[in-house]
């Protein structure tokens, strides 16, 4: 029997018809905004954590169901600044962290795989990477000199 006639089928939506947004998205384990026991105007202040929930599932749900396509290379482009501003930001502590002198192990982000663990000590820096002297030269590396991003350095205890 093919896994078609195994799995058990699902309702489907008659033809045209949209599922609503929020169908897509799982809900909080909390009550919606609209059942809150709240009588104000405004039954879930905007700074509330169950307004911004509900926005977020809105927007997933909109983005899912096709709602908002023609909108989506903006999206797409407004959460890849974002993430790359993170990353930037991430690897900028990372580097605070982080002084010539300093003994370090190399993390499992680095490439290639063969220098997972090594450890060395940070001689300098070459733009945004921190140049490393490995204390046992290994594979390609016949110096021991390398350069490293510094979200791929694991300070060691002195």
């Amino acid at each position: 029997m093919s896994k078609r006639k195994r799995k058990p089928s699902r309702p489907r939506p008659a033809a045209g018809a949209r599922p609503s947004p929020l169908t897509l998205v799982p809900g909080p384990s909390g009550p919606g905004p609209d059942e809150h026991a709240n009588t104000d105007s405004d039954p879930d202040p905007a700074g509330s954590p169950g307004a911004n929930a509900y926005e977020i599932r809105m927007l997933i749900g909109l983005i899912a169901t096709g709602g908002l396509d023609e909108h989506l290379p903006a999206i797409q482009a407004a959460i890849g600044e974002r993430h790359r501003h993170r990353q930037r930001a991430k690897s900028n502590q990372a580097a605070a962290q982080i002084e010539i002198g300093d003994r370090v192990r190399l993390g499992h982000d680095i490439r290639p795989l063969y220098l997972h663990g090594a450890t060395g000590t940070v001689t300098g820096w070459a733009g945004q990477s921190a140049v490393i002297q490995l204390d046992e030269p290994t594979g390609r590396f016949t110096t021991g000199q390398i350069r490293c991003p510094p979200l791929g350095l694991q300070p060691l205890p002195e």
